[in-house]
């Protein structure tokens, strides 16, 4: 008798040690395919196609707005005349571009928020940057008292 129990004892856990992996294999299963991860795709895929198209459409005005103006320049003259022109135009709006950081002509990064006060510039340029402030984590800013300042504190 003893022995028949030993035997059922152990059968017992042969079922059980065969049984859980598989059953726990199928709930996986079929919590898996009861998700819907569509909503949560089309979501992702929106959020970077607008990011994205956005991204292109400042960058295509930009383009366009500087290339439409070379073309002007040169409209009125005969057409072996306009190219000259239209690069002569088009390396100005280079520097014009570039020099529109004034004393800030480099220690820029890419890609990181700043805060700049302008400031009237003068004849022809209409602004010149007065101060720059590299944005970072855990720092609160805020207007100066007299408003003319970026103060910064940390964040509580």
């Amino acid at each position: 008798m003893e022995v028949a129990r030993l035997t059922a004892r152990g059968w017992r856990r042969v079922a059980v040690s065969v049984l859980a992996p598989v059953l726990a294999a199928g709930l996986f299963v079929a919590g898996r395919a009861s998700t819907d991860t569509t909503v949560a795709q089309e979501a992702g895929y929106q959020a970077g196609n607008s990011a994205g198209y956005l991204k292109g459409l400042r960058a295509g005005q930009a383009q366009g707005r500087q290339e439409g103006r070379a073309l002007q320049e040169g409209a009125a003259l005969p057409p072996d005349s306009r190219q000259p022109v239209q690069d002569a135009f088009t390396a100005g709006y280079a520097a014009g571009a570039n020099d529109v950081f004034g004393q800030y002509d480099g220690g820029w990064y890419l890609s990181t928020p700043y805060v700049i006060t302008l400031e009237q510039g003068s004849a022809p340029a209409a602004y010149r940057i007065a101060s720059r402030t590299v944005l970072a984590p855990g720092v609160s800013y805020y207007l100066c008292p007299g408003g003319h300042a970026v103060c910064q504190a940390p964040r509580p």
